[in-house]
Formats: structure tokens, C-alpha cells, sequence
């Protein structure tokens, strides 16, 4: 799985936790936007490319302190947890 494609998963409401494999190069717009369930989606990962909302604000992305994801949820007003920490930030 190299690309998850715009609106892949738009409001699919059985998800709620995602890992993003590492293989994973390109995630487009609103991949898991509209999920209403989805808690958490983790990205150990810094994908080439990442479109605008790609989950609800009230989806936490679990990502590493300092990546490009952790600037992706400053950019777009996300929650995120960082991945070895126990504090959720921008809450």
C-alpha cells in the first residue's frame, strides 16, 4: 500500500483506531474525514505527501514529536499524541 486515495474512507463510521504502514508515500484529502467513530489514527512516518483534513478535529493523530505529522496537526488545529509520551497536546 503505497497511496490512500481522496475520500478513501469518507465517513466510514466502523473505524476507530488506524496505523498508517510505512509504506505509505501519499495520503490525499479527507482520507478518514467524516469518520465520526475514529479515535486515533498513528503515523510513525513522514509521508512524501499529506492533503488538507484528512480526519476530524476531534481525531487524535499519534505521531513523533518534531516530524512533518506533528507540524501537519499545528497547521490544521489537529489533537495529537506524541508516540513514547503520555500528554495530549492542542486539546
Amino acid at each position: 500500500l503505497v497511496e490512500l486515495g481522496e475520500s478513501a474512507f469518507f465517513k466510514c463510521n466502523n473505524l476507530k483506531h488506524v496505523v498508517i504502514p510505512e509504506s505509505v508515500d501519499v495520503i490525499e484529502r479527507w482520507v478518514f474525514h467524516g469518520c465520526n467513530r475514529l479515535e486515533t489514527v498513528e503515523i510513525r512516518h513522514d509521508p512524501e505527501y499529506v492533503g488538507p483534513w484528512i480526519v476530524n478535529k476531534s481525531c487524535t493523530i499519534r505521531c513523533y514529536k518534531g516530524s512533518k505529522m506533528d507540524a501537519y496537526c499545528d497547521e490544521y488545529e489537529l489533537k495529537r499524541e506524541y508516540i513514547g509520551a503520555e500528554s495530549v497536546v492542542n486539546e
